[in-house]
């Protein structure tokens, strides 16, 4: 391996010493995503890069992969850090890429109906850009504000237009990659009109960046709708709101989004932002179409609503959440870290997933929110977060958090979904046999494992020493487990809103 010294040398050259990062400060903020890592986590990754990268065209991306075989550096692709498991976390330190500086809409073609744009422009931006235009984007990730368009497709995400557009498969025409080799790969090339070629876009959704790096993405696009509203509604409990989300898709409507958020979220924000909606079980609902087949669904949901003893809030309420919708988790405020646990069950399981995932929160004696929203007419969201502190030395027991609710998912003919640096073992339950195949895929495209690699297929750390190289998957089931007993037998249950407002009053 390469002098780290020589390693900076040549990144500079090939970037120039403005965009090539080194101090212990600027490599710290890439150390974790949006998930908080407990201190132990250290012990066992090299969790910060030795270097951060931040190229501007995917020629100079092609560059940076080649250097990595010159060396020997890992490398983690990074998009806007949203993710929660530490898919764009070092774990042998390497050199991090940062996509942001891909940031430019290259393209609208309105006759196509398709935008071009780099892998990291945020989803809001384009949505903004597209809107601007006249057109819609079909669908978009929860959380907008910050995911780029690469690390969402990276990660598989889910989000707001699934009832009406489809998913976030069906709404890519096209991607460039650079490949492990620094070779680039368009995935469905525009002279194939006649489909000769294998289309692999679906090779690359929801793989992690184990595969290659995205420079850019071509996104189709619909025309802006005639109106648009937001409806929110309040039932006396969380498994009566789930039943009206159920009730939406069993009455065949085609919101452009519904989602349902329990009382302990609306605590949280009122105890950051006073003028925030009344602590109550709400679902919140976003129409788009025409006139007349918003008002007509507007009715229907007004009878749904009626049946599960819930009633319509003013509009200005609607209206505030809708503009709120990309950020769900101002909570963390309250406390020194957050985890999100993101898992995918069947709609007419909805009600019972809701339950259990407040269940397996009280047991844990964890403050935190259940939240849900329809994916498509067959799925749904179930992403409960918590509330933890990562400073003390309980903080790290949360993680049992997120094993329960996976296994839980599971035993609801659902899954989790990431896997990064902590969820490995859930593989071969969410793929079987098939779990072969993306291993050998991986050894086609990346026989180095130089892209993100000791993720997804196992999980590596940070010693080179032989035996301890790798921890084999089911270690870090074992070990997230008996986190999850610690906090269980933790006698008392955090109190993170009353130390807030202790501390805001002092």
């Amino acid at each position: 391996m390469a002098s780290l010294d020589y390693a900076y040398r040549r990144l500079v050259n090939t970037l120039g010493p403005e965009r090539v990062a080194r101090s212990e400060f600027d490599r710290m903020v890439y150390s974790h995503d949006f998930a908080s890592l407990p201190k132990v986590a250290l012990l066992q990754w090299k969790l910060y890069p030795d270097f951060v990268a931040l190229p501007q065209t995917t020629e100079e991306v092609a560059a940076l992969v080649k250097l990595s075989d010159e060396s020997l550096l890992q490398i983690t692709p990074r998009g806007g850090g949203t993710g929660w498991c530490g898919g764009s976390v070092p774990n042998r330190g390497g050199v991090l890429i940062d996509m942001r500086k891909m940031n430019r809409v290259l393209a609208l073609d309105s006759d196509g109906r398709t935008v071009t744009t780099e892998a990291g422009v945020t989803w809001k931006d384009l949505e903004d850009f597209v809107e601007s235009k006249g057109f819609a984007l079909p669908f978009v990730p929860t959380n907008a504000v910050g995911s780029t368009v690469g690390g969402a497709i990276n990660s598989g995400s889910t989000g707001f237009g699934g009832l009406r557009g489809g998913r976030l498969r069906d709404v890519i025409a096209n991607l460039e990659v650079v490949l492990p080799d620094g070779k680039l790969l368009t995935t469905a090339p525009n002279a194939d009109a006649g489909g000769q070629l294998a289309d692999l876009t679906s090779l690359f959704l929801g793989a992690e960046g184990t595969l290659g790096i995205i420079t850019k993405a071509t996104i189709r696009v619909v025309t802006k709708p005639e109106t648009s509203k937001a409806l929110v509604y309040a039932f006396p409990d969380l498994p009566g709101a789930a039943r009206f989300l159920k009730a939406i898709v069993d009455s065949g409507l085609e919101p452009y989004h519904a989602m349902l958020a329990d009382r302990d979220h609306f605590v949280f924000e009122r105890a950051l932002q006073p003028d925030s909606p009344e602590p109550a079980d709400l679902a919140l609902v976003g129409l788009r179409g025409s006139k007349d087949d918003v008002a007509d669904t507007e009715r229907t949901l007004d009878g749904l609503v009626a049946k599960e003893k819930g009633k319509r809030l003013a509009v200005e309420v609607a209206e505030q959440l809708w503009r709120e919708r990309y950020n769900n988790y101002s909570a963390r405020r309250l406390s020194r870290g957050l985890l999100t646990s993101y898992n995918l069950v069947p709609v007419g399981r909805l009600p019972e997933a809701v339950e259990t995932a407040a269940r397996i929160r009280r047991r844990l004696k964890l403050n935190g929110s259940v939240q849900a929203y329809l994916v498509d007419t067959t799925t749904a969201a179930l992403v409960p977060y918590v509330l933890m502190d990562d400073t003390r030395p309980s903080g790290g027991t949360a993680l049992g958090f997120v094993k329960r609710m996976g296994d839980a998912a599971f035993k609801m003919d659902g899954h989790p979904m990431g896997l990064g640096l902590f969820l490995v073992f859930n593989l071969r339950k969410m793929h079987g046999r098939a779990t072969t195949f993306i291993s050998a895929v991986k050894a086609v495209f990346d026989p180095r494992k130089k892209i993100n690699g000791g993720k997804t297929l196992e999980v590596w750390t940070k010693y080179p020493w032989p035996g301890v190289r790798a921890i084999p998957p089911q270690g870090m089931a074992v070990g997230l487990e008996i986190a999850a007993m610690l906090r269980r037998a933790k006698p008392t249950r955090d109190r993170f809103v009353r130390t807030y407002e202790q501390e805001k009053g002092s």
